[in-house]
């Protein structure tokens, strides 16, 4: 269970920050101006790399061994025709999940994009596409190329910006150039993400938690490196109060609380525990308060409600928090890795749900 999530509001990685800001000049010359101003300011920027072979990680796939683990990103404008100065720098903590060769990039944003190890050089892309209030389309397209060691990589790094037609007129575009380093800051996610396996989606015994159609974001993922979930295979979906949450699994009804407050101020969760015919449990928490919908003991089947989304016990944001335990009572580091087969949504290459990513219900 996690007992505080992150903000993504008040966290969102400065790389992103900054990207949404150059959509904004595009609409006001003042920002534009205020921004050139503050260009010299050293922020802390966050991303996550995760790294291991799809399945079992018993062999490393290139020169550059395991990348697995927590890195920080720093990059310096050697050249840009966006308005930014040659010489401002930022650094963010990120995220690579690597399968064999191939590489997912996480970000506090989300799945951010995708990669390849080949010798000891590191090759990756992301695509990013925003839409204003205005109707303004902008596409952010990232390269990047690294080559070092399995603790530090160097190289350069790339985003070109594309302002589409719409409100915003003509298109337009503009390149920023870095240089960049990424050094190693921990390596716990091998503990955390070896203790389980991912299957094929189209095989899982699981549902997404409400009914077919609706859409609901991800919070925060599996073994994040900063909250409840670092050493957790859980996710935190945001599922606005009174939502109905239904039974991802059938099984028994083993546990039961709704007695907390709907005011995420450190009362206990509100929550329900459902055991499996495997023995396994799944554990939906921070329920809303009276908003459980079944007994003690009774039977459930897959896809039936059993709860109404809440806000109990302590936590920032309103959210459904979902994991799979071993056995019953639940023992934290005996959780498992789980996804949904009738998800439609972005997946890492190890198969698990990424932060900030949108799951629709099929």
């Amino acid at each position: 269970m996690i007992n505080k999530e992150i903000n993504l509001d008040s966290e969102k990685p400065i790389l992103f920050k900054f990207i949404k800001f150059i959509r904004s000049v595009w609409v006001t010359k003042i920002s534009f101006r205020y921004f050139l101003l503050n260009c010299q300011a050293v922020d802390i920027l966050l991303i996550v790399l995760i790294t291991t072979a799809c399945g079992v990680k018993d062999t490393e796939p290139s020169d550059l061994g395991d990348l697995t683990g927590v890195w920080e990103l720093t990059t310096t404008v050697s050249s840009s025709t966006c308005g930014l100065s040659n010489g401002s720098s930022s650094s963010e903590w990120i995220t690579l999940i690597q399968c064999g060769d191939e590489i997912s990039i996480i970000t506090g944003e989300g799945l951010w994009g995708s990669g390849a190890v080949s010798g000891d050089q590191l090759n990756f892309t992301g695509t990013e596409n925003q839409t204003d209030g205005m109707g303004c389309l902008t596409t952010y397209n990232h390269l990047g190329t690294f080559s070092g060691t399995s603790s530090t990589l160097e190289g350069t790094f790339t985003t070109n910006v594309t302002f589409d037609p719409g409100s915003c007129g003509n298109q337009t575009t503009c390149t920023i150039k870095t240089s960049a380093r990424i050094s190693l800051i921990d390596t716990y996610l091998n503990s955390c993400i070896d203790r389980d396996k991912f299957g094929d989606p189209a095989e899982s015994e699981y549902i997404l938690p409400w009914p077919a159609g609706k859409t609901y974001v991800l919070n925060n993922s599996y073994c994040v490196p900063t909250g409840g979930h670092r050493e957790q295979q859980a996710y935190d979906f945001l599922i606005p109060i009174g939502d109905t949450i239904l039974a991802a699994r059938g099984g028994v009804i083993r546990q039961i609380r709704e007695d907390s407050p709907d005011d995420g101020q450190g009362n206990a969760h509100n929550h329900v525990m459902v055991e499996h015919d495997d023995g396994t449990v799944g554990f939906y928490a921070h329920l809303k308060q009276e908003g459980i919908l079944l007994e003690m003991g009774e039977n459930v089947e897959t896809g039936q409600p059993i709860a109404l989304a809440g806000h109990s016990g302590t936590t920032d944001v309103v959210h459904l928090h979902f994991g799979v335990y071993s056995n019953y009572p639940p023992v934290e580091g005996y959780d498992r890795a789980i996804n949904f087969n009738n998800m439609d949504g972005p997946l890492d290459c190890l198969g698990g749900l990424v932060t900030g990513g949108s799951y629709t219900a099929r």
